[in-house]
């Protein structure tokens, strides 16, 4: 059988929505750090120029408490936000390499995450989102189901597809933003037909 190569990426197509949402996370997360500042400060201040006159245990302890804490909370909410604002520019890879399907996620075309590396063998249907076949398959309990893109509405030339598979978490439908070009390749790999009966209806 010869060997076939296929790649194909998705993109947001809503980059302007994914923007705001960047801008807000990062003044968020800028927000944090400068309360992580303040707290720091605050402490410091504290325990440097008070007397123990001054104050009692207990006011120390409450002190320190609260200034800790909110050191501590605006650390952590400033490492949340700064690494979930990425999530918001979000692209998928899907590649088919001679009988080997592999979907990657990428999030602001920095850090990738590989989240499907499928055999030939384990794939069991393909066809369109919305047909009856895939609508009959997403009622099923025991199926679940992954959108692997960003977006709504599909692309101009591009559709979505959905891809019944075997995967190493149980059975999953796995809904993609592509051409028809890459489900071609993969069923001109196969040795069975596996795709949808109504596939050519449309």
């Amino acid at each position: 059988m010869p060997d076939i190569y296929y790649e194909e990426s998705v993109s947001q197509q809503n980059l302007k929505s994914a923007k705001k949402f960047y801008i807000v996370f990062t003044v968020a997360a800028a927000l944090c750090i400068v309360c992580a500042l303040f707290a720091l400060i605050s402490l410091y201040v504290f325990l440097t120029f008070t007397s123990a006159d001054d104050v009692t245990l207990r006011q120390v302890l409450i002190t320190c408490a609260f200034y800790g804490v909110l050191l501590i909370a605006s650390i952590v909410f400033s490492v949340v936000f700064l690494k979930k604002r990425h999530g918001f520019y979000i692209s998928y890879d899907y590649t088919f390499v001679s009988g080997d399907l592999r979907i990657s996620k990428v999030f602001h075309q920095r850090k990738r995450k590989n989240l499907y590396a499928i055999g030939d063998d384990r794939l069991i249907k393909i066809g369109r989102v919305g047909s009856q076949s895939y609508l009959k398959l997403k009622a099923s309990p025991e199926n679940k189901e992954d959108v692997l893109t960003p977006n709504d509405e599909a692309a101009e030339g591009k559709e979505f597809f959905y891809i019944y598979a075997a995967t190493s978490a149980g059975k999953r439908i796995l809904v993609l933003e592509c051409r028809l070009e890459l489900i071609s390749s993969i069923l001109r790999y196969m040795n069975k037909n596996i795709l949808e009966s109504e596939f050519n209806r449309k």
